[in-house]
């Protein structure tokens, strides 16, 4: 017994160390958990307020600001928890703020000049004037991604947690009260993302970064505002072109599938998509921080345990998504028509071809950042190239003849073998074992989509009406 509880006092020591990895990963975690809970348990609700054509609607809406947040950046804030010296670290919170505010101006601009042109474009008139809250939330977007990188620096991984948990209560219950005001109407979907984004900026503004205030104020010079956007120029050079890049190959599929099969079938694999993405951000909000913050103080001082740590994440991250996600892959279509109504079925068979592509979307939480800390930006570029003409091709594929299963069934299969390359040439570049490691992982995915398939054939076979099950419209 009292080598038991010797056992147990070691494995808890790391969660109980101020500020070491496992704390840190162990705090964010929680928050990312208590969200991804309280998203499973309303999305059966709002999939019953708003229509497949609502979440088009809004899918194109959230593509725009996700590329206007990423061009007007300029990816500077990622740098944030690179600079030893805190007046760098100023520098770079001062010209992300010039050009949070800068974008707003433009954005402001644009719409009261093109606005009408713009709504018909995207194709987004059902949102109405609501669409003309984009540079507003485009403004607190970027404010929060800057807040957010500026905690990662400084380690106040909690803080982002708690505000995370109140984002989230936030917006989904604006979101599902719009929604049973309008009967379903896309704007609820906008206003809700208006709360949410708002609520995250005034929560991590007043969780401490207010007090910087007057540091960032006294301290404010455009010379030293020029020398660390010279000094950290391979962020726009190479990592904002590979971010892009990556951004719009995951947006080409809403792109493709408004103009090729309407905005129901976008609603349908947009919130095929935000369930697949719940997982992942669930990890990713909870790992990449903590480890981008621990790989760039590793990178400097230890590379053999920076290797070990990647390794170690990379295979944890690939044993937590490989069953739950090679479900979603064989039942998507049975656990979405069951879990949200008849007319989602469709979701969850574009879920099916998705899901695995997402095992490894998983895995890259551990490698993701890595370019980056390793100074090769450059690859990071490259290979959202490569992902980016694999993925259009394949849809053009698809729309060319007419067939949207086709179409996101050569997406998936292209972003899987696309992300499986990436990330072995990550690890390749940190000198770990490539081969064994891709075999392992080959072998691990084909056995678990094998035994899934099997039982998938073998439930048809003794329960024939199983296909058919459903609860609620």
């Amino acid at each position: 017994m009292h080598q038991l509880i010797e056992r147990i006092r070691a494995l808890i020591a790391p969660f109980r160390q101020k500020g070491s990895f496992a704390q840190n990963f162990f705090v964010t975690f929680s928050g990312s958990a208590a969200v991804t809970v309280l998203g499973f348990l309303l999305t059966p609700v709002m999939t019953r307020i708003y229509p497949p054509a609502s979440y088009g609607q809004f899918a194109v809406f959230s593509a725009a600001i996700g590329n206007l947040a990423l061009l007007s950046s300029l990816t500077y804030q990622n740098a944030l928890p690179l600079p030893k010296d805190k007046a760098d670290a100023l520098a770079l919170m001062q010209l992300s703020g010039l050009l949070a505010v800068g974008a707003f101006g433009i954005t402001s601009l644009a719409l009261l000049l093109f606005g009408p042109w713009l709504v018909g474009w995207l194709q987004v008139q059902a949102l109405g004037w609501w669409f003309y809250l984009l540079p507003i939330i485009l403004l607190f977007y970027n404010l929060s991604l800057l807040f957010s990188s500026w905690y990662t620096r400084t380690k106040q991984f909690r803080t982002r947690a708690g505000v995370d948990v109140v984002t989230s209560v936030t917006g989904r219950a604006v979101t599902i009260g719009w929604g049973l005001a309008t009967g379903g109407h896309p704007s609820g979907l906008v206003v809700g993302d208006v709360f949410s984004k708002f609520t995250l900026f005034v929560g991590l503004l007043r969780s401490g970064i207010h007090r910087e205030w007057g540091e960032l104020q006294s301290t404010f010079s455009w010379a030293r505002v020029r020398a660390v956007a010279h000094t950290y120029r391979e962020f726009p050079l190479y990592m904002l072109p590979g971010a892009y890049v990556n951004t719009l190959s995951a947006q080409l599929p809403i792109f493709f599938l408004t103009s090729g099969f309407g905005a129901t079938v976008v609603g349908l694999y947009s919130f095929s998509v935000t369930l697949l993405e719940i997982p992942v951000s669930l990890t990713g909000s909870a790992i990449a921080p903590v480890f981008y913050q621990k790989a760039a103080e590793l990178y400097h001082t230890d590379m053999p345990r920076l290797r070990e740590l990647t390794l170690n994440i990379y295979n944890k991250l690939l044993y937590a998504g490989i069953l739950p996600l090679g479900l979603i892959t064989i039942f998507g279509d049975w656990i979405f028509r069951i879990a949200f109504g008849a007319r989602w079925e469709m979701a969850g068979v574009f879920t099916g071809y998705l899901g695995y592509y997402y095992i490894f979307k998983l895995t890259s939480q551990a490698t993701g950042n890595l370019y980056t800390i390793l100074g090769k930006q450059r690859y990071l570029l490259l290979t959202n190239l490569l992902l980016l003409l694999t993925r259009a091709a394949a849809l053009a594929v698809g729309v060319y003849l007419h067939d949207v299963n086709l179409a996101l069934l050569l997406f998936g299969a292209g972003s899987l073998v696309c992300i499986f390359l990436i990330d072995m040439h990550i690890l390749h570049l940190l000198e770990l074992p490539v081969l064994r490691i891709a075999l392992r992982t080959i072998a691990m995915l084909v056995l678990v989509l094998a035994v899934l398939k099997g039982l998938r054939l073998g439930l048809e076979h003794l329960v024939p009406g199983i296909a058919t099950w459903q609860f609620g419209r």
